[in-house]
């Protein structure tokens, strides 16, 4: 009897294949919600969690709550300069992706400043 002969390596591939489609379907689903948003600064500061799991958050003066976290789909890799860049009390236009969810405590991320806007 062979005992290679089961299907283990096929479970393996398919969960490979799953995980793939997973990261597929999160990163169109996160690139197709973009958008550019004007909003200003109310306040800003950066939250940790218990496992020191840290990430900036930005409030609006219309309430609107935002993250600045570094985001692997979107090739973002540089929340704390974008967190220096932003100054309570200005206004900027700023792309912006995702959604507020509750459920899982997730704020729309900034990507990027487009430009400050003038008063």
């Amino acid at each position: 009897m062979n005992r290679y002969n089961d299907n283990t390596g096929l479970w393996g591939f398919g969960i490979l294949v799953l995980g793939a489609l997973i990261f597929l379907v999160v990163g169109l689903f996160k690139l197709s919600t973009a958008r550019v948003e004007t909003i200003t600064i109310e306040d800003k500061e950066r939250v940790c969690d218990s496992s020191k799991s840290c990430r900036y958050l930005i409030w609006d003066r219309d309430g609107d709550v935002y993250e600045n976290t570094d985001a692997w789909l979107s090739l973002k890799f540089d929340s704390s300069t974008l967190y220096g860049e932003l100054k309570e009390g200005r206004t900027y236009r700023v792309k912006v992706n995702g959604w507020r969810v509750p459920a899982t405590s997730s704020y729309p991320n900034i990507l990027s400043i487009e430009g400050e806007v003038a008063k």
